[in-house]
């Protein structure tokens, strides 16, 4: 009962006669007023408002209410839901969640158990919840939860650097879009400039000669009427009226002769404008402009130089048409999952299945590969440097065939493929050609403000980074270059640990492995800071790498090497 004349006693927990008890949801507010009734279910004291609320909703409404002459006069030390309640259950409202199921990690009340739960061993979490929390499964809950905060924080990270790229990308290509759309509008505007050049050249020609024309039969017509006027005068003599008709003989003839000579320019040229094929073409295109190709998807990467790598079962290459020891000179990941190979030694490219590891095609080329791309459509090409060729191929269904051929200059090394251009590098005279799938050359990156850019340029790759850049191993410099797609040098870079430099491959934003031949090693290069690591090297296995791959989704590394029937795989650990 409440006493009278006390006002509400702020040490509400201790318990005590002698206090006037106030409405606890209006105490947690900051709030004081004199509680009317105790809701026996949640174990409150409530006042007129907050009584008429609680009855307001469906959850509450049935609550057993105590009145002002029945409810306790204290606020008792020690709740109900201190001892056994915790709180209801999400699939039975009206219910308190007393049990645990470890079977199926489910919390639930009387009805779960009976109802999902029946043949299990469950726990009564009054009896339970004790020894649980002074145990060592409460303890490590915290350890665990900082696990699952860095491993969020990691996906966090994931998350905004692919936001970044989506952005930075999505700038960049509308960028190229506006810029060619400007070149067309360029375009355009000169062949209209042209073609109206032309109309009015043609307009002023004809205008010039019919005027002339003109010109000279009304000047004639004007002489024979002053003739025919001379002839009609009354004034001259039968002598004058002679010469005078002589002279118009002279003169009539004279016309004549000039009206023959005339017919042929009294004539315009008939024109039309016709439209250009193309240009219809286009116009009737839902491809106009162009498209959006999608060459693939980021995926996130981490820092490699922060990962463990394992030595997986490596996969066999030889075949039993292979006459030679293999030597994985080339290698890309096409986005099936095979991996596609140039086996120097027995003149053959080789589709490989890397979870099956084994290989699913094998197709003898006309001579000794050397580096191969994907292209887009199911297509692949690979370079042939003493024939002088790029061989194209299909991959389609997992099956290679060969396609038709490019000839390029002899020594043709490294090759990538970028925004339908074809990079090939050059042995002989060291280089970089930039053409199209027909083989024509775009351009060609030889020197750089007169200094010569390369000396063996065996490998290269285009970065996916915004904007894309052109990254070069130059073998015998020991060096790899960074290039503008417009061949100008923007960074150089070396390691000690790094001799011959082989196969450079982008494996996440500006991550990429190298192969050093000579060191026996791979390195990582990341373009952040410059700095080059090795992650694996002979005490791996390694010898004589030259070809290397990285898959992103299982994140697996693949080494191809030197006169080896295997292929050295590493698996992030």
């Amino acid at each position: 009962m409440e006493v009278s004349g006390k006002k509400c006693d702020p040490d509400l927990d201790k318990g005590s006669t002698d206090t006037t008890v106030c409405c606890q949801p209006c105490k947690e507010e900051g709030k004081r007023a004199i509680a009317q009734e105790f809701c026996q279910t949640c174990e409150e004291y409530m006042c007129d408002p907050c009584i008429k609320a609680h009855k307001k909703f469906k959850m509450s409404r049935n609550h057993i209410m105590l009145s002002k002459d029945k409810m306790p006069s204290f606020y008792p030390s020690t709740k109900q839901s201190d001892i056994g309640d915790t709180e209801y259950c999400k699939n039975h409202p009206k219910e308190i969640i007393k049990f645990y199921c470890p079977t199926h990690g489910d919390l639930g009340c009387g009805d779960c158990v009976v109802l999902n739960h029946r043949s299990c061993e469950v726990d009564y979490i009054a009896d339970v919840a004790k020894d649980f929390v002074i145990g060592n499964d409460f303890k490590e809950l915290e350890p665990s939860i900082e696990r699952a905060e860095d491993l969020l924080s990691g996906s966090i990270s994931n998350v905004n650097e692919l936001l970044d790229k989506v952005e930075k990308q999505s700038e960049y290509e509308i960028a190229r879009l506006r810029k060619f759309r400007e070149e067309i509008n360029t375009f355009l505007d000169r062949r209209e400039k042209e073609l109206l050049d032309n109309i009015r050249k043609m307009k002023t020609d004809d205008k010039s000669v019919l005027t002339a024309v003109k010109t000279e039969c009304e000047s004639s017509k004007s002489g024979l009427r002053a003739i025919r006027t001379n002839l009609s005068s009354g004034d001259i003599s039968m002598s004058q009226r002679y010469v005078a008709a002589r002279r118009a003989q002279r003169t009539i003839r004279d016309i004549l002769e000039k009206k023959e000579q005339m017919t042929g320019l009294i004539k315009a040229q008939k024109y039309q404008f016709v439209n250009d094929p193309d240009t219809e073409r286009l116009l009737r295109s839902s491809m106009g402009l162009g498209t959006l190709d999608v060459a693939g998807e980021f995926v996130p990467v981490p820092d490699l130089s922060t990962v463990t790598w394992k030595r997986g079962a490596d996969i066999p290459v030889q075949t039993s048409q292979d006459q030679k020891t293999s030597w994985i000179s080339g290698s890309a990941l096409l986005s099936s999952g095979l991996l596609l190979l140039a086996d120097r030694n027995n003149k053959n490219v080789k589709l490989v299945s890397i979870p099956a590891r084994t290989i699913t095609s094998n197709l003898q080329v006309p001579g000794r590969p050397w580096d191969v791309c994907v292209l887009p459509g199911d297509k692949a090409a690979v370079t042939l440097p003493h024939n002088s060729m790029i061989q194209l191929l299909s991959t389609k269904g997992g099956q290679l065939s060969c396609e038709k051929e490019i000839k390029v200059s002899p020594n043709c090394r490294g090759i990538a493929f970028y925004n339908n251009r074809l990079y090939v590098s050059y042995g002989s005279n060291p280089r970089i050609e930039v053409m199209t799938l027909d083989g024509h050359i775009i351009s060609t990156f030889q020197t750089d403000d007169g200094r010569k850019l390369f000396q063996a340029p065996y490998y290269l790759t285009v970065s996916a980074l915004t904007p894309p850049t052109l990254y070069v191993s130059d073998s015998t410099s020991h060096t790899v270059l960074q290039l503008s797609l417009e061949g100008k040098v923007l960074r150089e870079y070396q390691d000690k640990q790094l001799i011959l430099t082989e196969s450079v491959v982008e494996v996440g934003p500006g991550q990429f492995l190298v192969c050093g031949r000579n060191s026996n090693n791979v390195m990582l290069l990341k373009e952040r800071d410059g700095k080059m690591t090795e992650i694996l090297g002979q005490k791996d296995g390694l010898s004589v790498p030259y070809s290397v791959t990285f898959c992103p989704h299982t994140r697996t590394i693949i080494v191809g090497m030197l006169n080896n029937d295997s292929l050295k795989v590493f698996n992030a650990y």
